[in-house]
C-alpha cells in the first residue's frame, strides 16, 4: 500500500508541475542572476571616491585651431587629442602651464588651493585732509591714507563636485578651475597735499583665467572641457596662443 500512495504522489506531481516547490524549479541562470546581483550590491556598499584632474596646457592659436579643425571626434573622449597634444609638449610645441588634482568623496564639495593671500586697499581719506588737528601743526605729512582693504587669492584654486553613476562609469562633475596673477598696478590719482607732500592711489591689476561648468565624465577618459586665452608680458589679454583645459576623472573603490 505504501508502495502505491508514493506512485500516486509522483503522478500527482507530474500532472501539475505547478505545485512544484519554487526552491525546486530554481533555474542556474536565476542562481548566477542572483550572485551577480549580490556582487554589484557589494560594490556599491564600498565607499566610493573620485579622483579628479585638471590640467591647463598652452600652445598658439593657429596649432589650437588646426587640431580642432582636423579633429573628427565620435564621442566626449577627447584622449586620442590629448595624446597628440602630449606629443607636441615633447617636441616643445606646446607647454603644461598647470596641473591640479584632488580626491573626494562622491556627492561632496571639495577645494585645493596654491595661492599667495595679496591684501590690497580699496578706500583712501581723501587727500589734503591732515591725520588729527594737531598733527597739522607738527607739520607732518597729511598725505591721503588707506582706510579699507580687500585680500585677492593669487595662484591656483579647483573646487570640485563629483557624483558618481549607479554604473561606478558615468560621473556627474561640477567644477571651477582658476588660475590668477597680479600683473601690475594702475594709478587712479596722484599730486601733492596741502604741505606739498606727493601722494598717489593706485589699484592692483589682477588677470584671471577660470571656467565654471558642470560636465558629464566616463572613469579614465580625458575631456577637452575649454579653451581660454592667457595673459602676455604685460598682463593683457594674449589673442595669439591658448591655453585648452583638460579633465580626467577616475573612480577609485575603497577596500
Amino acid at each position: 500500500m505504501g508502495l502505491t500512495l508514493a506512485g500516486c504522489g509522483l503522478l500527482v506531481l507530474a500532472q501539475n508541475p505547478q505545485t512544484v516547490p519554487a526552491a525546486a524549479a530554481t533555474s542556474p541562470e536565476t542562481a548566477a542572476d542572483v550572485e551577480s546581483s549580490a556582487a554589484l550590491a557589494a560594490v556599491a556598499a564600498k565607499p566610493r571616491q573620485v579622483r579628479v584632474q585638471v590640467e591647463f596646457i598652452e600652445l598658439s592659436h593657429e596649432a589650437l585651431t588646426k587640431l580642432l579643425f582636423t579633429a573628427t571626434p565620435q564621442s566626449a573622449d577627447a584622449t586620442p587629442l590629448r595624446k597628440q597634444l602630449q606629443e607636441m609638449v615633447a617636441k616643445n610645441d606646446a607647454k603644461v602651464l598647470d596641473t591640479q588634482m584632488l580626491v573626494v568623496r562622491s556627492g561632496q564639495k571639495a577645494t585645493t588651493e596654491s595661492i599667495h593671500e595679496f591684501i590690497y586697499p580699496t578706500e583712501y581719506e581723501p587727500p589734503g585732509l591732515p591725520c588729527g588737528g594737531k598733527d597739522k601743526d607738527k607739520g607732518l605729512p597729511s598725505s591721503s591714507m588707506p582706510t579699507a582693504f580687500e585680500t585677492r587669492n593669487l595662484g591656483c584654486t579647483l573646487e570640485i563636485e563629483p557624483t558618481v553613476g549607479e554604473d561606478h562609469k558615468v560621473i556627474d562633475l561640477r567644477l571651477v578651475p582658476e588660475l590668477v596673477w597680479h600683473t601690475g598696478d594702475t594709478v587712479w590719482g596722484e599730486g601733492k597735499d596741502a604741505l606739498g607732500m606727493p601722494f598717489k592711489i593706485s589699484m592692483p591689476d589682477i588677470y584671471t583665467m577660470r571656467l565654471n561648468t558642470a560636465i558629464v565624465c566616463i572613469t579614465g577618459q580625458y575631456m577637452l572641457v575649454g579653451a581660454v586665452s592667457p595673459k602676455d608680458a604685460k598682463g593683457e589679454v594674449d589673442l595669439t596662443r591658448k591655453v585648452m583645459v583638460f579633465v580626467k576623472c577616475d573612480v577609485l573603490a575603497g577596500k
